[in-house]
C-alpha cells in the first residue's frame, strides 16, 4: 500500500515537473519550425532563404487535412450537445462506480472507439472525459483527460490501424521512389494483435494504479464547469427559441424556411441513404471522410431545424481554433524536413547503424523521432516509406515486419506529441502541460510492449 502511494505522489510529482518546461501546443509548433530549420541549415548545408522557401511551400500541404479536423469537431461538437446525445453520455458517464474505475473505463472506452478509426476515438473520448469530468465527484480531470488521449492513441495501434489506407494513398510516391509498388496490405497478424491487447492493458493498468487518493485529486476548475454549464445552456436556449418562433404564427417566408424541419429531414435522408449504399457496398470499411460525413449527418438530424443546426456549431470554434492556427506550422516543418533531406540523411544514419536483429527496434525509435517533425501518417510515409523499404530489402527484413515497426514508432510517437492533442485540448479545456507527464508515462510502457513485439513476434 505505501508503495503504491509513493508511485502515485511520484507520477503527480513526475506531471507538474513535465508542466513547468511545457509550452503551450502553438509555441511547440514554432520551436519545432525553428530547429527544424537551423538543423537544414546547418547538417544538410541548405541556404537561409531555401529553408524559408521549403517552409512556406510546405505550409499548404496540409489544408485539406486541417479541415477535415475542423469538420471532424464541429460536427462532433454538434452531435454530442444534442438532447439525445447527451443522456447517452450522461449514462455512459454513470458506469463507472469510482474516479478510479472512471479514468479506466474512459481509457478503455476510447481505445475500443480508436480501434474502429481513430477520429471516432477523439471525438468519444473528448466529450465523455468532459461529461465524466462534471458528474464524477472528486476524479481528477488532468488524469481523466490523459486516459482519453491515451487511449485513443494505444487503440488506434490494433487491427483496424489507420496506416494500410495511408500506405496505399503513398504508392504513387513510394513506386516512383523505388521502381515498384509494394502491397499495401498489413494482414490481421500477431503483432498488431499483439500490440493492441498488450498496450491497452497496460495504459489501463498504469493509470488506475497511479491514481491518487481522494483528497489529491485535481477536479476541473470552478470557471471550466461553469464554461461547460454555458455551452449546456447555449442548447437549451437554442430550442427554447425555436419553440417561440413557431409559436408566432404566419412569418416571412425567408424566417419561415430558416425555421423549417423538412428542408432537414431531406438533406438527412440524402446523408443516410449514401451511409448505407457506402457500408452496404464495401462492408465496415472507414476513413475519416466517412466518419466525418456520418456526424454531420446525425447532427442535421438531431437539430430540427437549419438555425437550430448552424447555432449547435458556434461553440465548436474555440474547441477548432488551435487547429486552424497550428496545423500550418506543422505542415512547414513537414516541408523543411523532405525537401532539405533532413529526413533522408536521418533514415542513412539508422541504416548505417543497423544490422538485421536491430533494425526493427531502431526503426521505430527513428520512427518516433521522426514524429515530432512530421505528425502525420500520410507525410512519415510519403517522406520515408521508400527508404524504409529500400533499407528492409538490402538487410534481408520482412517487409510487412519493417512496416510494423515504423507504423508503431510513428503512432506511439503520437502520445507526446502535441499535434494529436489540440482537439482534445480544445474540447476538454486544459492545456497539453496538464497531461504531458502522465503521457510520457504511456509512451516508455507502450515502447518496451512495442519493441518486443516487433522483433520478436512472428508476422
Amino acid at each position: 500500500m505505501k508503495r503504491s502511494q509513493g508511485f502515485q505522489k511520484f507520477a503527480r510529482k513526475f506531471n507538474s515537473r513535465v508542466a513547468y518546461f511545457v509550452p503551450h501546443s502553438f509555441l511547440f509548433a514554432i520551436l519545432l519550425t525553428f530547429l527544424a530549420y537551423f538543423l537544414g541549415i546547418l547538417v544538410t548545408y541548405q541556404g537561409p532563404f531555401d529553408m524559408v522557401k521549403y517552409w512556406v511551400h510546405g505550409v499548404w500541404n496540409l489544408l485539406s487535412f486541417s479541415m477535415q479536423m475542423v469538420l471532424l469537431v464541429a460536427a462532433g461538437f454538434s452531435v454530442a450537445t444534442a438532447p439525445a446525445s447527451q443522456r447517452v453520455l450522461r449514462f455512459l458517464a454513470a458506469i463507472p462506480s469510482t474516479p478510479r474505475r472512471g479514468v479506466m473505463f474512459l481509457t478503455a472506452f476510447t481505445a475500443l472507439c480508436s480501434l474502429l478509426h481513430w477520429g471516432l476515438g477523439i471525438i468519444a473520448g473528448a466529450f465523455l472525459a468532459r461529461e465524466m469530468g462534471r458528474r464524477i465527484f472528486h476524479v481528477d480531470y488532468p488524469l481523466l483527460v490523459a486516459g482519453a488521449f491515451i487511449g485513443m492513441c494505444a487503440g488506434n495501434l490494433g487491427v483496424f490501424a489507420a496506416d494500410p489506407l495511408v500506405i496505399r494513398k503513398a504508392v504513387p510516391f513510394l513506386e516512383k521512389a523505388m521502381g515498384m509498388a509494394p502491397n499495401p496490405e498489413l494482414p490481421w497478424s500477431l503483432i498488431p494483435l499483439a500490440g493492441f491487447l498488450g498496450g491497452v492493458t497496460g495504459v489501463v493498468g498504469i493509470l488506475g494504479f497511479l491514481y491518487p487518493e481522494e483528497k489529491e485529486a485535481t477536479p476541473p476548475s470552478a470557471a471550466l464547469l461553469e464554461r461547460f454549464e454555458r455551452e449546456d445552456q447555449a442548447e437549451e436556449i437554442s430550442i427554447a427559441a425555436e419553440r417561440e418562433i413557431h409559436q408566432k404564427g404566419k412569418l416571412p417566408f425567408g424566417v419561415w424556411l430558416e425555421h423549417s424541419r423538412w428542408p432537414v429531414w431531406l438533406i438527412s435522408i440524402m446523408g443516410f441513404s449514401y451511409i448505407v449504399f457506402w457500408f452496404y457496398g464495401r462492408g465496415f470499411t472507414l476513413n475519416l471522410n466517412i466518419v466525418i460525413f456520418v456526424l454531420f449527418t446525425l447532427a442535421l438530424s438531431l437539430h430540427d431545424t437549419p438555425m437550430h443546426f448552424l447555432r449547435s456549431l458556434e461553440s465548436s470554434a474555440r474547441a477548432a481554433h488551435g487547429i486552424i492556427v497550428q496545423f500550418p506550422f506543422y505542415a512547414g516543418t513537414q516541408g523543411m524536413l523532405a525537401s532539405s533531406g533532413l529526413a533522408a540523411l536521418a533514415t542513412g544514419w539508422v541504416l548505417s547503424a543497423a544490422g538485421a536483429a536491430t533494425y526493427p527496434t531502431l526503426l521505430y525509435l527513428h520512427a518516433v523521432l521522426l514524429n515530432l517533425f512530421a505528425p502525420t501518417s500520410g507525410s512519415a510515409w510519403e517522406i520515408q516509406g521508400p527508404l524504409v523499404f529500400n533499407a528492409a530489402q538490402s538487410l534481408g527484413i520482412n517487409l510487412p515486419r519493417a512496416m510494423q515497426a515504423f507504423s508503431a514508432g510513428e503512432m506511439v510517437g503520437n502520445v507526446i506529441h502535441p499535434f494529436w492533442t489540440i482537439p482534445l485540448m480544445g474540447i476538454c479545456g486544459l492545456s497539453v502541460r496538464d497531461i504531458m507527464g502522465y503521457c510520457l508515462m504511456a509512451f516508455v510502457l507502450l515502447t518496451g510492449i512495442w519493441i518486443l513485439c516487433v522483433n520478436f513476434l512472428p508476422v
